[in-house]
């Protein structure tokens, strides 16, 4: 490996490391700011070709590094799926080299271009990695910023992707002016103009989301529920020796919040019964007996459904039971995790079973439900598991008058990892690009409560501060008023992310052209 080669690995891998670095467990969200710069800065000296294959090493090093809780499930799949995210960096990769060569970056105008097209190249690709085949919309770039609660706000706007692309119009900010700094050294340090732009378009951000992220009176009320943490490891919940233990947990921490609290609702997590709460005897009474101790319950279930004569289908169900124990409305999800909840072409290719921990593929259900609180007159909606990092079922929710969102979810199959907590801060920008507050019941934690502006409260943990705790937790959620205004971001949807993908799809149109021309012009010099 020669001087050249080693220095771009280098690179390559340190800007992986970096970015995963800002994201749980380690959660340096600052390194995301400059996390991209050693690629950046190798990538002017290098052919697209291998910009491609450098771009695939740092988002292979950083998938491999922030999804190694998958191992508790699959190695195979840890590999595969942090191989197939790092093709949408490579491919950021490959059009940010050809930009940088193409575009005179010692001119202003061609400096100034690549500052502003990366970004937005980048959210392409990102974009596309959230919406292809169903989707993995895990750990967007700007997700590493949960916690800023000022930079975040402009998710009303744009989604999370709007500060992916602050991110990387900061990095490329700093790529650029070093590598200004570095041909100019010996005429003294000039001026730096691609610096000044990115950290003002930064500061304007903040500014306008330290406005917007004061808290206001416009709520109708505040609503209090319990969540219901059981903490049950994912091996007990469907081994017949710990059924028993499970119902003792779940009856005993629900009494308890009932009396203790008085909530309005008391919320179960995803699957918190091991078994068909509408088909099973035990699950149903204790759930009857449960509500008539004082609160609407929304319990976590398998639901099943027969049609004719056809195989039973079988769905991942939030059902809400009212204060007498009769069932009130029934969410049935519907963005199903591939090979989590269903397997592919499961029919034709029956052996792909074998690739997945479940025994049989669960259905989608066909729309979002608004569950009614009558009592209390507030309507909100289910997003189960990972629907969280969905955000076009949150924007759906809240369009059909949804001023509540509740994210049920079990991720006991990960165990005491940082995926609880990457998993959490989806729900974080759920909140601010809609402008509605969030409650998490989840089996392991993270439980939590989240207002309409991104911020976490009445968090779930012990004294040390550890969330991976059995307990329950009262949080008072601030109810916005009916007829609330919807955020841009809620009524347009993902406008900006496809202005990305345009751009994208641009410069590759142009990369292809430019490729083709060199080429007919190298075969016409041959010729002549």
């Amino acid at each position: 490996m020669n001087r050249h080669t080693l220095m771009t690995v280098t690179a390559a891998t340190a800007s992986g490391l970096l970015l995963a670095s800002a994201f749980p467990p380690l959660e340096w969200a600052g390194a995301a700011w400059i996390a991209w710069v050693p690629l950046l800065l190798v990538l002017p000296q290098t052919t697209p070709r291998r910009a491609f294959e450098l771009g695939l090493l740092a988002g292979a090093t950083f998938w491999l590094c922030a999804l190694f809780w998958l191992t508790h499930v699959t190695w195979p799949g840890w590999i595969l799926l942090s191989l197939y995210c790092g093709l949408f960096v490579a491919g950021f990769s490959a059009l940010a080299a050809w930009l940088m060569r193409e575009w005179d970056r010692e001119r202003l105008a061609g400096s100034l271009g690549v500052l502003f097209m990366l970004p937005l190249v980048w959210v392409g690709f990102e974009y596309l990695r959230c919406i292809l085949f169903t989707g993995f919309a895990w750990n967007p770039l700007g997700g590493s910023q949960y916690a800023r609660i000022n930079l975040i706000q402009v998710a009303a706007w744009t989604g999370v992707y709007g500060v992916s692309a602050l991110i990387i119009l900061i990095n490329t900010a700093v790529a650029l002016t070093l590598h200004r700094y570095g041909r100019h050294a010996r005429r003294g340090r000039g001026w730096h103009p691609e610096m000044m732009i990115g950290f003002l378009t930064l500061l304007f951000v903040m500014l306008a989301g330290t406005r917007l992220a004061q808290p206001t009176q416009n709520h109708a009320q505040v609503l209090r529920t319990a969540v219901i943490q059981p903490n049950i490891p994912q091996y007990e919940k469907w081994t017949k020796e710990f059924v028993d233990s499970i119902y003792d947990q779940l009856r005993s921490l629900t009494q308890l919040a009932i009396h203790a609290g008085e909530p309005d609702l008391v919320i179960w997590p995803e699957t918190a019964v091991p078994d068909y709460v509408r088909e099973s005897r035990r699950s149903y009474e204790l759930v009857r007996d449960l509500t008539r101790q004082g609160a609407p319950l929304l319990v976590g279930s398998m639901d099943m459904e027969w049609v004719d004569d056809a195989p039973p289908r079988y769905y991942n169900s939030a059902i809400l039971f009212d204060r007498q124990g009769t069932l009130v409305e029934v969410y049935d999800k519907q963005h199903l995790v591939m090979f989590g909840e269903y397997v592919p072409l499961q029919r034709l290719l029956p052996f792909m079973t074998a690739m997945t921990p479940i025994e049989a593929s669960f259905d989608p259900g066909a729309e979002s439900t608004i569950f009614e609180l009558e009592e209390h007159a507030v309507s909100f909606a289910v997003l189960i598991c990972f629907e969280d990092t969905v955000s076009r079922l949150a924007r759906r929710a809240v369009r059909k008058g949804a001023r509540l969102l509740i994210n049920q979810t079990n991720d006991a199959w990960f165990e005491e990892s940082s995926a609880s907590w990457q998993h959490m801060t989806h729900s974080v920008f759920r909140a601010v690009e809609t402008r509605t507050p969030i409650i998490r019941a989840a089996n392991t934690g993270v439980s939590c409560g989240i207002d309409a502006h991104g911020r976490i409260h009445d968090l779930l943990a012990d004294a040390d501060g550890n969330t991976f705790v059995s307990g329950f937790k009262i949080i008072s959620s601030r109810i916005p008023a009916e007829g609330r205004a919807l955020t841009f971001y809620v009524r347009y949807g993902d406008i900006f992310a496809w202005t990305g993908v345009i751009a994208a799809l641009a410069l590759v149109i142009a990369a292809w052209r430019s490729s083709r021309n060199e080429r007919e012009t190298k075969e016409t010099g041959k010729n002549t």
